[in-house]
Parts: C-alpha cells; structure tokens; sequence
C-alpha cells in the first residue's frame, strides 16, 4: 500500500490533550494531561509550562501562543513560556476558539463571552447558559445550544438563529463551513415513537438572508467539515467521507462515499493536495489525482495540525492504555513522494530499535575482558579493584558449586513456593465507575423552573478510559452523552441515570433524584 514517511517530532511525558503549530510552522506547541502545555521552537527541546487544571483549548497568535484552562480562564504566552496577557474567567473555561475579531470563550456554565486578540474583555452574553459547540463564522462566531437551536453572533449581538426543530428534541451533531462560506449543520432528530429510527439530516444556510439552502437526510451523524474556499468534505460516523459541492441552482449535492476509514472520523483536515481523516489508529489521505494513502500510529488519533508554509503535517493520539508508554507526535512532510510499503511496515516509525546488544550469561560471568566492559570507566581505571572484584565473583560461583546439594521432595516443594510469590501479580482494576452525585433539592424562586448542573466528574476509576457516557430520564430517553450538561426543571421530582461505558465494553451505571420546590 502507499504511505508516507513519518518520524517522531516529539516524545510527550503524558496523554496529548490539543495540538497546534503556527503559521510559519516554526513554533510547534501541545498540552498533556499531566496540566502542562508545552512550546518547542525550531523543533528544539520543548518549554514547558506547568498549569493547575485541564486545558481546554490552544492556537497561536502570531508567534505567542494563547490557551485556555477550566480553572483560571485565557492567557497569552510567548515561545519562552513568558505570561505577556491574561483574563480570568469565572468559573473557568470549557470551550475557546479563534475568530476573526475576538476570542470567543464558554465557561463551564455555558455562557459566551468575548475577549481581544489582546485580552481585554469586550462582552458577556448571559441569556444563554447550555452552550456545547462554538465554530468561527464570518466576523463572528456560531453558537450551538443544548436544545438543538443555533445563534450567529457577530461580537455585539445575536443576529440570527435556527430555531430547534421537532416535537421532541432534537442535538447538533456538527457544525461548519461550505466553500462558498455558507453554514453547515448536522442534527439529529428525536425518534417520536420508540423503537423508529432517528432522523440524521444535513441542512445548508445563508446566514446572511436567513434562508435554508439545501436539506438532506442523512445515513449517519455528520462528525466534521473542512473546507479549503474550492471545495467542501465531510467525515461521519461510520468512517465515511463524502464531498459537499455546489449547484447553479443555488443548492448543494452530496457525492457518493469517497472513502472510508470503517470508523468514526476523529480528524479532518484539507491540506494543498489532500483530504486526510484521521479514524481509529490511522491516517488515511486522498491526493487531488485519486491517490489513496495510510499512516499508522500507535494511538487512537485524535489531535491533528497542519502548516501550509511548511507543507507538515503533525498528529496524536492515545492508546488507552495504562500500562504502555505514552504515544508520540508524528509528524508528516506531505511534499515527499508516496511510497510503497507493506502493511506490516506501517509501525516501523514508532517503533523504538533496542541498541545495546544483549549478553549471554556465560559471556556476562567468563573470565575474560567482557566483565571489565560492563562495569564504568572509573572502575575500569583502578585496575586492583577491577582483579579483587573478578576474582571474588568467581569464587562465590565456585563455593556456590561445590556447595550445592542433592535435590529433595522438600527442597523442589519450596522453590516452587517461592516461584508462586515471585510470579503472582495481584490483579488492579482502573474500570471507571459510574457516579452521578448526590441527591439535591433545588427551589425554582420566582421562575417556574430552575437550571441543575448534573455532572460526572465524582466518577471512580481510570476516566480517560471512558468512550461514551449516557444520562437517562425517567421515560428511558436519552437526555444528553455529556459527561456534564444543564438540565431546565420544573418542580417536582426528577430522577436520572448515569451510565458509563469504557474502551473494555464495561458499563456502570448510578442514578440520581433531584428534587425542585
């Protein structure tokens, strides 16, 4: 099959949270898990910059990189790690994305707020508390509410929306752009009736004139667009890309599948000469003339930038699992020539090569200069010491020799005893389990309703394990995959369950009552 050569670009300490690179592609930068972001220049050793708690989301600003945390808020650094601006966000942030006049930020309420590109706070938009996707449009910024609704606001004010449509409910699986900057929005409708299958549809909008240009139901979840101003991709849930062209009919057309990776597309990006989809532990690429491609990692791949200065392509990922190193950052020069390799060479590049060759036990004891090579330079020097320590090595081995007695049923009992203790590993299990929190009583004051924050982080055991969570109200339906999300009461009783499941298959499951007076 065909590949690219791929080498390691950075070797992180823990599990890579975000990635991005600047646009010279002279500044790499990257956060991991151990609340630490880190900046390399020139690809030379990374700076690294300790935080307090998650990151929630880094780019670069000329060449200082801005990122955000859920603890604090913004800050601005410079390729030293150096703070040159920061703004404090109550309560912390859980989304940041750059726009083309301002920063837009969600705080772990959901609330949009706006900053400068050099940090001055600009406006706070409190009429909306349950925000869970922002996406660059225009001059502003494209807002997705638990509901199902979507807002245009261009810095100032919400100059348009798509009100949520069907009886039931309905979620924004994705949103983006057309190559014609129109707004594209996956939904996915609530069944009406159990056990019917639920609505997935992609709609086109001109935001501008606020009309709906193009509808189309869908087979599966629309995942992510990417567009480069010439043409529109599409990834899915179930591996597919297909390509969003325009009509002279002022509507769109959906092509046939271009290809498929079998898997949830992760990452999408549209670089000079390729669309390449980032799904399960692959890469793969579609050149302009029909050309197919594959990289492996090591990681499921979830993180991915590309320079179109440089023509490199960077990607991570993680492979879950506890008990293995920590995956690296590969790094692509998409200008080299494809070429041929067999599908079992695709590891080659991550792989680590052993370089020191291992000794037998009969060169590691004999009498020779190979005991001297193993010992340091400084040992070596004091050649008295280096003959009293050969010398006392092989007497102990030829006492232990003569010593040696005639093997008995009591001895052969004991030593297996001891291979028992030596070999048993007692077994530790880091499967997540579910917790939902505490039972709570809320008072809905002087609206008929109030606002619960429903939130998993109490839940015990490895989270980063965790590929899907599910909160269930009392008819059994779907609520939200979030692991925290904001639900509108009304009073009474209110029951939920939380249920987890991990890259194992494991499910656990905890419910909760909230009670609204």
């Amino acid at each position: 099959m065909l590949t690219h050569e791929v080498d390691i670009a950075f070797s992180p300490q823990s599990r890579v949270g975000s990635l991005a690179v600047s646009d010279d592609g002279k500044i790499i930068a990257w956060s991991e898990s151990d609340h630490s972001v880190n900046i390399s220049v020139e690809m030379e050793k990374a700076q690294k910059i300790s935080i307090e708690s998650d990151v929630k989301g880094i780019f670069f600003q000329d060449n200082n990189l801005i990122y955000a945390d859920d603890d604090f808020g913004v800050k601005c650094v410079d390729t030293s790690g150096e703070t040159i601006w920061q703004c404090e966000i109550p309560g912390g942030v859980s989304l940041l994305k750059k726009c083309q006049d301002f920063i837009a930020v969600v705080d772990n309420l959901g609330r949009l707020s706006t900053l400068s590109h050099h940090g001055n706070s600009l406006k706070s938009f409190d009429q909306f508390t349950s925000i869970i996707m922002i996406s660059p449009y225009s001059n502003g910024v494209i807002v997705v509410l638990e509901s199902g609704s979507v807002h245009f606001f261009d810095g100032q004010h919400s100059v348009w929306n798509r009100p949520a449509r069907g009886e039931v409910g309905e979620s924004i699986t994705n949103v983006g752009l057309t190559a014609e900057n129109k707004l594209i929005i996956g939904r996915e409708g609530y069944a009406l009736v159990p056990g019917e299958e639920e609505a997935l549809e992609l709609e086109v909008w001109d935001v501008t004139q606020d009309s709906m240009l193009f509808r189309c139901e869908l087979k599966n979840r629309l995942l992510l667009a990417c567009d480069d101003n010439k043409v529109t991709y599409l990834g899915f849930d179930d591996g597919s890309v297909h390509q969003l062209t325009y009509q002279s009919d002022n509507t769109y057309l959906l092509s046939e599948e271009l290809f498929s990776t079998n898997y949830p597309i992760k990452t999408l990006n549209l670089t000079s000469d390729n669309v390449i989809a980032g799904s399960w532990f692959y890469l793969t690429g579609l050149t302009k003339s029909g050309e197919s491609w594959t990289v492996e990692h090591q990681g499921i791949i979830q993180h991915s930038a590309y320079c179109k200065a440089t023509e490199e392509f960077y990607f991570a990922g993680d492979d879950q699992n506890d008990y293995t190193e920590t995956e690296p950052i590969g790094r692509i020069k998409l200008s080299s020539k494809l070429i041929q390799r067999d599908k079992s060479e695709l590891t080659e590049w991550f792989q680590s090569k052993s370089i020191d060759k291992t000794l037998s036990a009969e060169q590691i004891y004999s009498e020779d200069e190979k005991l001297g090579a193993l010992l340091s330079s400084q040992e070596a020097q004091d050649g008295g010491l280096l003959d009293r320590e050969l010398n006392n090595i092989m007497s102990a081995l030829s006492e232990n020799i003569k010593e040696s007695k005639p093997l008995t049923e009591q001895s052969i009992h004991d030593a297996d005893n001891l291979l028992d203790d030596l070999m048993y590993n007692p077994k530790t299990t880091s499967q997540p389990i579910a917790d939902a929190g505490k039972d709570s009583v809320y008072k809905c004051g002087e609206n008929s309703h109030c606002i619960v924050v429903l939130d998993s982080s109490n839940t015990a055991g490895d989270k980063s394990k965790i590929v899907a969570y599910s909160w269930i109200n009392e008819a059994g339906r779907e609520v939200s995959n979030l692991p925290k999300f904001r639900a509108k009461l009304g009073p009474g009783k209110h029951r939920f369950e939380l249920r987890v499941i991990d890259v194992d298959g494991n499910s656990t499951s905890d419910s909760v009552q909230i009670d609204v007076v």
